[in-house]
């Protein structure tokens, strides 16, 4: 069967592109040809502009500061989307034309898919910057339409007109989704809640795609991926912190805390300077400027899957990082998993306190419970899609 996969496979955002990547894979390892859609609308990349850009006022204002005070911001922003693309164009199925428009989709040719499939990811969050109906699958009536644990994001509400998406909705044969909000907005019924794509992979499947040791940005010192279960010397360990968006004081505070040795195993007294584990940052696109500096690391997903996998911790407000945090054994710290509705799903099937910071991750009976609700869950897809004949 021949599926085109919709979604926000061009955002320059770690999550976005990984969930896209492993829905493909998931797809391919059943036995079918599958193309990702290269849709890629200008409101998306005026989100995720290049380090000189004026497309709009906003971009071209902060492309005027970057070129008179900082090169070094221009020059890490051109490395980071220099890796974004290396992995699209090394791990991505890409449809051989890129759709700009709306109009552009609906005037191709479609009958050449069995199969057009939406998500995951936030595509349906109708106040998302980059927000379009073509997620919906307005741009075809000639293929099987199918949903796949698109998200509405973690707070649903109704942002510009929603008139034509029930309609939209009624011309799908199967519809899933990520979030029981998602379904509660749309008014969509019982149907099946499924895990994002990233989660129908195990960790061994990520580990093949890394490359083989990340360089510290402060020293000389390689971490080792092989060693990335608990053989690390204390000097190679460090903290990643990941909160996409707008800076997070309360994730920044929680990072130099356990870096400072006042959280944690064997917390104590504030360690002396040369003691801390480093912090190491990585931003997503949309503010890829904002934090450059020496611990602020440009990588691309796989970079991104590194880090995790070789941290001793992680903190953050990503959803994909406690995601990937999980499945690497990794302990979390997030200042707002309590309000967040697909944090509170996961945790809770981990058996973990909601209303903590701290989800110990490495622990052998965290790993157990969670090993046992994702077999589960990939159970619960595997369903979705053999009653589809995929």
């Amino acid at each position: 069967m021949k599926i085109g996969i919709i979604t926000f496979h061009a955002a320059m955002n770690y999550g976005s592109v990984l969930q896209a990547f492993a829905l493909q894979e998931y797809l391919r390892s059943r036995g079918n040809d599958v193309r990702i859609i290269d849709f890629r609308s200008a409101a998306q990349r005026r989100l995720y502009p290049a380090p000189v850009s004026f497309g709009s006022l906003y971009n071209a204002k902060r492309t005027v500061r970057r070129l008179l005070c900082d090169w070094k911001e221009v020059r890490f922003m051109a490395e980071k989307q220099s890796a974004f693309r290396a992995f699209a164009s090394g791990r991505l199925r890409l449809t051989d034309k890129c759709f700009k428009t709306g109009s552009a989709l609906r005037s191709y040719d479609w009958s050449c898919f069995d199969m057009i499939v939406s998500g995951s990811d936030q595509i349906w969050n109708t106040s998302a910057i980059d927000f379009s109906e073509v997620y919906f699958l307005n741009f075809t009536d000639r293929v099987r339409k199918v949903a796949y644990a698109p998200s509405a994001g973690p707070h649903p509400h109704v942002s510009g007109s929603m008139s034509g998406i029930p309609n939209l909705l009624s011309c799908y044969e199967a519809i899933s989704v990520r979030e029981k909000s998602t379904a509660d907005f749309f008014s969509l019924g019982d149907v099946p809640v499924l895990p994002d794509p990233v989660l129908l992979h195990d960790a061994d499947f990520y580990m093949t795609m890394m490359p083989g040791a990340l360089k510290s940005p402060s020293d000389s010192n390689a971490v080792s991926l092989h060693d990335a279960g608990g053989s690390l010397t204390e000097k190679e360990r460090y903290v990643l912190l990941y909160s996409p968006g707008k800076r997070n004081r309360a994730a920044e505070m929680l990072a130099d805390a356990v870096s400072s040795g006042m959280l944690g195993k064997n917390s104590a007294a504030v360690l002396p300077e040369d003691r801390r584990m480093p912090v190491f940052r990585v931003t997503d696109g949309a503010s890829a400027g904002q934090y450059a500096g020496p611990d602020v690391l440009p990588c691309g997903p796989d970079g991104f899957l590194s880090l995790v996998a070789g941290s001793a911790c992680t903190v953050g407000t990503s959803f994909h990082l406690m995601v990937f945090s999980m499945l690497f054994a990794r302990d979390f710290w997030c200042p707002d998993a309590a309000s967040d509705s697909r944090k509170i799903r996961l945790l809770t099937a981990a058996g973990l306190d909601t209303g903590s910071t701290f989800f110990p991750f490495s622990r052998p009976e965290i790993q157990s419970r969670l090993s046992s609700a994702l077999a589960g869950m990939r159970q619960n897809a595997d369903k979705f899609w053999t009653s589809l004949g995929v």
